[in-house]
């Protein structure tokens, strides 16, 4: 539920990058496009009798941003590649999803490569061919949207978190059944992560707390209080020794947890606004996160892209010429490609060896809410905030 207030406001402030721009009376563009969403966003949330308070707390300011652009965006399904010869070409676009705010938030990849399940603001869950697009069977999962998904590393189990439902559900893929789970938070799961060893469930709540679960029994282990406000991500190494969350709202703050002594070992602090997204490498050596879009001054932005070393929390380098606000991020089964989907509908890959941009390539017009690559690498599938999903394929 926090997310829906925190979305707003990064929607008002959002990026000179994405959407249409109209002229204000001082001669200044507007980001139409920001506004309007931003207006049709508070009106739901005022029509949401246990969220009016928070509806009426949201202070609405609308950001002139001075843009200059030389170049149009590259259209839907071509890729603008800089400084590799690899090609990506859209091979699927799937529409089953219903349009609704916020459209299909996440996905995932089963670790056969064969299955793309895709988590909606619809209520649904859906499960896909990955290879032919075919819709194979939907779930009505949450009655009040799905906000994260999560598949253990053997593709039998899915775990999923709703907009108010304070407690996760956990399904068979086998049979489609919904397992019984104790009830644990006290206000929603924004973020659900499965283990690499298959034991473990994290979800992250708007009741500040990590709790970790017992993938099997599906008891409750362990409390942690995480953050100052709603936790927004969590995250495994795939070393099983560290547990990253990320707070919202005002805590812009990263945790890097032990996972043997359930002790906060490192606090990150360097992004200027709410973290949305993180990834970490398969060598469990460095962490990945992105942020919401800020200003810094009239024609300047801040970088929303930083890489960090996981062991010793420092800052190792912040990605330029990535203003626009991060919805998802992934990383290539060899760590080597960091792929990056933006708010402003734009796709980047970036190399993790050289730190440059490999490619950009367009998703569409509507921020880019879920990435998952299959684990040879070789397909990629992205969601949009328009409800749609695309599938690309990686040469």
């Amino acid at each position: 539920m926090r997310r829906y207030a925190n979305t707003l406001i990064k929607k008002m402030k959002g990026d000179a990058y994405g959407g249409k721009l109209l002229t204000a009376s001082n001669g200044n563009p507007i980001n139409i496009i920001a506004f309007l969403t931003a207006m049709k966003l508070l009106n739901f949330l005022k029509s949401k009798p246990a969220i009016t308070a928070l509806a009426i707390a949201v202070s609405i300011t609308v950001i002139l941003i001075d843009v200059h652009s030389s170049s149009s965006n590259p259209p839907i399904g071509r890729s603008t590649i800089t400084q590799s010869q690899s090609h990506i070409q859209l091979v699927h676009t799937l529409t089953d999803h219903k349009k609704v705010t916020f459209g299909v938030s996440a996905v995932v990849i089963s670790p056969d490569g064969q299955t793309l399940i895709s988590g909606g603001r619809d209520d649904t869950i859906k499960i896909w061919n990955l290879r032919t697009g075919k819709l194979l069977r939907s779930l009505d999962a949450h009655s009040d949207g799905v906000t994260s998904i999560a598949i253990s590393p053997d593709g039998k189990l899915l775990v999923s978190g709703g907009i108010t439902t304070p407690t996760m559900k956990v399904w068979d893929l086998r049979t489609s059944l919904m397992l019984n789970i104790e009830s644990g938070h006290t206000l929603p799961v924004e973020t659900v992560a499965i283990s690499s060893d298959g034991r473990l469930i994290a979800s992250g709540s708007d009741d500040h707390t990590i709790k970790l679960w017992d993938l099997h029994t599906l008891k409750l282990l362990d409390t942690i209080a995480a953050h100052s406000e709603f936790v927004s991500k969590v995250a495994f190494s795939p070393d099983m020794q560290t547990l990253v969350s990320t707070g919202g709202g005002d805590d812009n703050t990263i945790k890097l947890i032990d996972l043997q002594t359930k002790k906060t070992r490192h606090i990150l602090k360097g992004h200027k606004t709410g973290v949305d997204a993180i990834a970490i490498t398969p060598d469990s050596k460095k962490l990945i996160t992105g942020s919401f879009g800020q200003l810094v001054s009239r024609n300047r932005a801040t970088s929303t892209l930083k890489l960090w070393n996981l062991q010793t929390g420092k800052l190792l380098h912040e990605f330029p010429d990535n203003f626009s606000s991060v919805e998802s991020l992934t990383i290539s089964p060899d760590g080597k490609i960091l792929i990056c989907g933006n708010y402003d509908g734009s796709i980047k890959l970036w190399s993790l060896e050289t730190l440059k941009l490999l490619h950009t390539f367009r998703d569409g017009s509507s921020s880019v809410l879920g990435l998952a690559l299959s684990p040879d690498g070789k397909t990629l599938a992205s969601s949009n905030e328009d409800s749609t999903i695309h599938i690309w394929q990686i040469d």
